[in-house]
């Protein structure tokens, strides 16, 4: 499942409102929808409260929305697919962010950070700032 979240042209509570449905929006199609396949792994609920403090920091960060999806070893996947490349974020629900980005064929941007280190955290989407 693929979800698309817009750039809101709203204040920061409305937005967390409607980033909280559409994230339990999605966890109850996962609990449904992939407890039936033992082949997918479960996403623990951490990381969808992982999933919005990270999309909180973009909306504060002014980084566009990404495209949301589970993987099938349990994470939340975010994505963004500008005209130069792709950058991809994943959150397992243990607090850590891995990040890649393939700008073009002579530019990759990769790395890892825990949420709670926001300089870092800053750091990483200072690539993802340079692309919109």
């Amino acid at each position: 499942m693929q979800l698309h979240l817009e750039m809101p042209q709203a204040d920061e509570g409305t937005f967390r409102y409607s980033i909280k449905r559409e994230l339990a929006e999605l966890y109850k199609k996962e609990d449904g929808v992939y407890a039936k396949d033992s082949i997918i792994d479960a996403m623990p609920e951490s990381a969808y409260n992982d999933a919005l403090f990270l999309l909180e920091f973009l909306f504060n960060s002014g980084v566009p929305m990404p495209n949301i999806n589970r993987t099938k070893h349990g994470s939340l996947s975010l994505s963004w697919y500008p005209e130069e490349g792709t950058a991809k974020m994943e959150l397992c629900g243990d607090g850590l962010v891995v990040y890649n980005a393939f700008f073009d064929e002579d530019r990759q941007d990769e790395g890892a950070c825990v949420l709670t280190d926001i300089a870092a955290l800053d750091e990483l989407l200072g690539a993802l700032r340079c692309v919109f």
